[in-house]
């Protein structure tokens, strides 16, 4: 069974504080400067991330 991506243009809403995120707050320090680690910028939890440095 295939699954079809369909492209759309919204805006995302964080899981924790429901409101519209148009950008994220990316953590560069500590333990956090060896992963990326992404934040909402109205609530700062954690959204997202992602293992070592690109």
């Amino acid at each position: 069974m295939a699954v079809e991506i369909v492209p759309k243009d919204i805006v995302p809403v964080c899981p924790f504080c429901e409101k519209k995120v148009e950008e994220l707050i990316e953590v560069v320090r500590g333990w956090f400067s060896i992963n990326r680690v992404f934040c909402c910028p109205h609530c700062h939890k954690i959204v997202g991330l992602s293992a070592g440095k690109q």
